[in-house]
């Protein structure tokens, strides 16, 4: 009977503890790396008005200190997240300038820009906004254009089979066509193509 009754409160417990966190909104599982994603410090190259996580568009929807975030279309717990109206990304002249990311649902963002990283109203009413516990994304360790650059100048073609070189084949068939440029003798800086044909 002892060992019953043990059973028992402890599943009481169990079930009191998690209604507790469900008031509270606390979450005790931690999400994937595909859901948090990264946030950017600053704005990569391409990108304007998106640093401090303000560009983040990841699936976290809790704090540092586990607590759910509140939705920002809500307005309880906290009002002050419902005054926040939605304000889209867009292109302008070639490059992405961040809106804030904001609509219906709690996922943690950084609307205005003035913390540090992405954040949100909680559920708890006691806490009215906290930081979200997400990595900041690694500075990018290459520069694709200087590579690119770089490995142009190195492919050296020094005769006239060099269109088979820097293009492929110039084998044609019924199918297949040779572009003009390439029957021209020029290389693709538009310079002429000094070389001498294997015979």
């Amino acid at each position: 009977m002892y060992r019953a009754c043990a059973v028992g409160l402890a599943l009481l417990l169990a079930t009191e503890a998690s209604a507790m966190r469900a008031r509270l909104g606390v979450r005790l599982t931690k999400p994937s790396d595909f859901d948090i994603s990264c946030y950017m410090e600053k704005d990569p190259a391409g990108e304007m008005g998106g640093g401090k996580g303000k560009s983040y568009r990841g699936l976290v929807s809790s704090t540092v200190s586990g607590r759910t975030c509140q939705k920002w279309t809500e307005s309880h717990p906290h009002k002050a997240g419902a005054a926040l109206k939605p304000k889209a990304d867009r292109k302008s002249r070639g490059k992405t300038v961040w809106g804030n990311g904001l609509g219906n649902h709690n996922y943690c963002r950084n609307p205005d820009g003035k913390m540090e990283k992405p954040w949100c109203y909680t559920m708890d009413p006691k806490v009215e906004k906290e930081l979200c516990e997400i990595p900041k994304c690694p500075e990018h360790p290459r520069d694709w254009t200087d590579e690119a650059q770089a490995l142009s100048k190195k492919i050296d073609a020094t005769d006239c089979e060099c269109a088979d070189q820097l293009y492929g084949s110039t084998v044609t068939t019924k199918d297949t066509a040779v572009p003009l440029v390439l029957l021209t003798g020029v290389t693709r800086e538009g310079k002429p193509c000094h070389c001498t044909r294997k015979r």
